[in-house]
């Protein structure tokens, strides 16, 4: 009897101690800093221009990269956008290149809501050359694009429902590179 309460002790104290140190991982783990809108302005410029370098400053390091058959390589890639989590670089075995960020929302209410702050920020970073145009999706998202007559690099930010799920999944994405990753139908 002595033995199996000293057992029971043990795997509670290990159990806590693995609880304590994983909660302590998650509270100590660095979250992106801030960013401002103009030091978004700043880095969505920086990268616009990097477009044509197939955004080599922007990827993170080569041991984050990957390759997907022969149809693809994407490297994790630095935030430059205030409210963008995942960010990658896809480099396409076409030639093309695009920088793309997605974020889950809670609901369709802070997808929008998220999507128009973006476009708004977006709007605020770029000269007059650049037009915007807003289009509704089949899911009841979203879609704003901001393209130049005769430029290379378009931006989208985009707000939708994921299809073939049963939950409402919401996400907003940030999309900027060549337009003809862009082709597919607004779904």
């Amino acid at each position: 009897m002595k033995r199996s309460k000293k057992n029971i002790r043990l795997a509670i104290g290990v159990v806590s101690l693995f609880a304590l140190s994983t909660s302590a991982c998650t509270i100590f783990s660095p979250e992106e800093p801030e960013m401002s809108d103009s030091e978004a302005c700043a880095k969505l410029n920086e990268l616009i221009a990097d477009h044509a370098n197939n955004f080599k400053h922007f990827r993170r390091g080569r041991g984050s990269s990957s390759r997907i058959g022969n149809m693809m390589q994407i490297w994790s890639a630095e935030r430059v956008f205030p409210l963008a989590k995942n960010c990658q670089v896809w480099e396409w075995s076409s030639g093309l290149t695009n920088y793309f960020c997605s974020w889950n929302e809670s609901d369709e209410l802070q997808a929008k809501q998220s999507h128009d702050k973006g476009a708004d920020i977006i709007g605020q970073c770029l000269d007059k050359q650049w037009q915007s145009n807003f289009v509704n999706t089949q899911s009841g998202g979203g879609r704003t694009l901001f393209n130049q007559e005769g430029g290379k690099t378009i931006i989208s930010i985009n707000y939708f429902k994921e299809p073939r799920t049963i939950l409402e999944n919401w996400k907003t994405t940030l999309y900027v590179g060549d337009e003809s990753n862009l082709k597919a139908e607004v779904k």
